[in-house]
């Protein structure tokens, strides 16, 4: 209804009025009904899985362009297949450093003897626990085991032969040590059972390089060895019985 124009600006406000009271009233009225939850979860899933098969159209797409593109090189070779390899250029001299000799266990493992160390004379060594090495121009010196004597080798009192490669073996309990000499190129010393198994060797030698030095190791039990004496280049030089 229409207010009559005559009514006047209180009777156009007194109808304002009614019409909010009643749109309140039927607001009022109204009662809502749930959220569609389940309606909005099943549109999500929905997207994800077109978003999913179109990522995976894409992937096919870019691994066929991909094997496309290796078939046609592999139809147009590179100019530079079928030329030779350059050749191998082999350092020499300071700048190229040595490959180390690697020796290997009954197990397989690979072992990279230490080298020999120049120690001064009469320079105490401690070999083991409770066994100490020394050497002097005279000869090897060793103290340790039960009784803690000192004992010595002479390499002077013409015993021994400088002359060609050798060593000496003296095995005392699972503590071997001995000398090596009639070589300035001594590689490595070590220890072998009858089962195979080898033990490496620390080896010792005065300033100067004078030919002769003294080895020492640790065997793992107290099974009779034998002691081998190797060049710079791996080549057996000298060998001794196990004791």
């Amino acid at each position: 209804m229409t207010p009559a124009p005559d009514a006047g600006p209180d009777a156009a406000e007194a109808w304002d009025d009614l019409l909010r009271a009643e749109f309140a009233r039927a607001a009022h009225d109204v009662t809502p009904g749930p959220a569609p939850v389940a309606a909005v979860v099943r549109a999500g899933r929905a997207r994800r899985r077109r978003r999913t098969v179109a990522l995976s159209v894409l992937a096919v797409l870019g691994v066929s362009a991909a094997v496309a593109a290796g078939t046609a090189l592999a139809g147009d070779p590179h100019p530079a297949a079928g030329l030779a390899a350059p050749p191998a250029v082999t350092a020499t001299g300071s700048s190229a450093p040595p490959v180390p000799r690697v020796s290997r266990t009954s197990a397989g493992e690979p072992r990279v003897p230490a080298p020999v160390r120049t120690v001064a004379a009469g320079e105490r060594v401690a070999a083991a626990p409770g066994w100490t090495v020394w050497l002097t121009e005279r000869g090897k010196h060793w103290k340790g085991g039960a009784d803690g004597l000192e004992q010595f080798r002479s390499v002077t009192d013409g015993n021994i032969d400088l002359s060609r490669p050798d060593l000496s073996h003296q095995g005392e309990g699972t503590f071997h040590s001995g000398l090596y000499y009639g070589t300035r190129d001594a590689g490595r010393v070590e220890l072998v059972d009858a089962r195979g198994r080898t033990t490496p060797a620390r080896l010792l030698q005065l300033p100067g390089g004078p030919g002769w030095g003294v080895w020492y190791a640790v065997a793992p039990d107290e099974t009779p060895v034998g002691a081998r004496l190797y060049d710079g280049a791996g080549r057996l030089l000298a060998e001794q019985p196990p004791v």
